[in-house]
């Protein structure tokens, strides 16, 4: 893995995640591009973020279909700061599993809402953990104590979404950039 990532995923099509986004964010879309190969991803999503070195008020995601779900992530890891944003996007598409994951930065996330709702969340930062809600079926068995970029990382594959390992491989990735807030 080559730094920080985060996503959100919902059982919706990429168009539809598109649009939640960017109505749950209060985000206008002012630039999209499709990519077949991630590193042109990386490159565009850099020049239209302004975490990254784009436009001052400006940010971009990517989106890409994984199995049954609608995949959105973002290399500045914004996406799953919000928790309101993040429960109107469930209020509208149901379910939504949002991940970050910074090993240079011991930071981990993982969260799980649906029909508006947090239905829990779990937060490794400044080495202290975070723990919000009820426990998903892939806690089961698991201490609290141990919650990692790992444990983060196991929680969203549990959901049979795709790994942050790597750059994912198979696109066409759909690349938006909006000014948010």
């Amino acid at each position: 893995m080559g730094g920080g990532r985060s996503a959100v995923a919902a059982k919706i099509s990429p168009e539809k995640l598109r649009e939640a986004v960017l109505e749950a964010f209060e985000a206008e879309e002012v630039g999209t591009e499709t990519f077949d190969d991630f590193y042109d991803v990386k490159t565009w999503c850099r020049s239209h973020s302004e975490m990254l070195g784009g436009e001052v008020g400006q940010e971009a995601w990517y989106i890409w279909k994984s199995g049954d779900y609608a995949v959105m992530g973002d290399l500045s890891m914004d996406l799953p700061q919000s928790a309101d944003a993040l429960a109107r996007l469930s209020k509208r598409v149901g379910g939504v599993v949002a991940a970050a994951i910074d090993p240079y930065q011991e930071y981990a996330f993982f969260a799980y809402f649906e029909d508006g709702a947090l239905k829990r969340r779990l937060v490794l930062e400044d080495e202290q953990i975070l723990e919000e809600g009820l426990p998903v079926k892939a806690e089961r068995g698991r201490h609290i104590d141990d919650f990692n970029e790992e444990e983060a990382g196991r929680l969203w594959l549990s959901y049979k979404l795709p790994t942050f390992d790597h750059d994912p491989l198979e696109g066409p990735f759909h690349c938006v950039a909006a000014k948010v807030g």
